[in-house]
């Protein structure tokens, strides 16, 4: 696993790495073996355990060697001595964990790819639609679905949908930056963020930090 972007301050710690190893070659990284059991029990395709194990390899790297990952009732993955927040995203190819000790996080990395552009309608709005970057829509539409789906994994399920209730606002696209994000309900701001993101060439990443009253 090739680390590609990592941050690290007194709360928060985040990283990106690319999975470029075989199930084979991450069971050996992983050192743990009840992990390289559950992935195989519980994960059908080469891919899906690769990219499950490779968390948990990368958690473990950030985190300690003793980090072990439960989930809420809800589904959300919580670290069974509480230390810290934490979320969790992965893509082709890359996988990204974010902790935090103080604020729920969240993080998220997604693929270059043209399916956002077929599917743009189920997440954005027409005004979303209208203030895209059009010197880079396809980036711009990954960023915005990329953001959305950071945001709700601090917002939670509460109903309503990407395109109606969270809302990003305008911004120029680059190779890093930030820009806030609201999820109103019936017309009531309930929770806003500021999402920080980068760009690469074939992948986004995005992280929030819900530290915004």
């Amino acid at each position: 696993m090739r680390l590609c972007h990592h941050h690290k301050d007194d709360s928060l710690e985040w990283a990106v790495c690319s999975i470029d190893e075989s199930f084979f070659e991450l069971s050996a990284l992983c050192n743990d073996d009840s992990l390289v059991a559950y992935a195989l029990e519980n994960f059908g395709s080469e891919k899906r355990r690769c990219e499950w194990l490779a968390a948990r390899i990368l958690i473990k790297r950030l985190a300690g060697s003793c980090a072990e990952v439960c989930y809420s009732p809800d589904g959300k993955p919580l670290l069974r001595d509480d230390s810290r927040h934490i979320s969790i995203s992965h893509t082709d190819g890359y996988v990204a964990v974010a902790l935090h000790r103080e604020y729920n996080v969240g993080v998220d990395v997604e693929a270059v790819g043209t399916k956002v552009q077929r599917l743009y309608h189920h997440f954005l709005s027409s005004l979303e639609v209208n203030s895209l970057d059009k010197n880079n829509e396809l980036v711009a539409m990954l960023l915005h679905w990329s953001a959305k789906e950071s945001f709700y994994k601090i917002v939670g399920n509460r109903g309503g949908s990407f395109a109606k209730n969270f809302t990003v606002s305008p911004f120029v696209v680059n190779s890093s930056g930030n820009f806030p994000i609201s999820y109103t309900d019936n017309g009531l701001l309930i929770k806003r963020a500021t999402v920080n993101y980068i760009v690469e060439s074939d992948y986004v990443f995005t992280l929030c930090v819900d530290n915004e009253q």
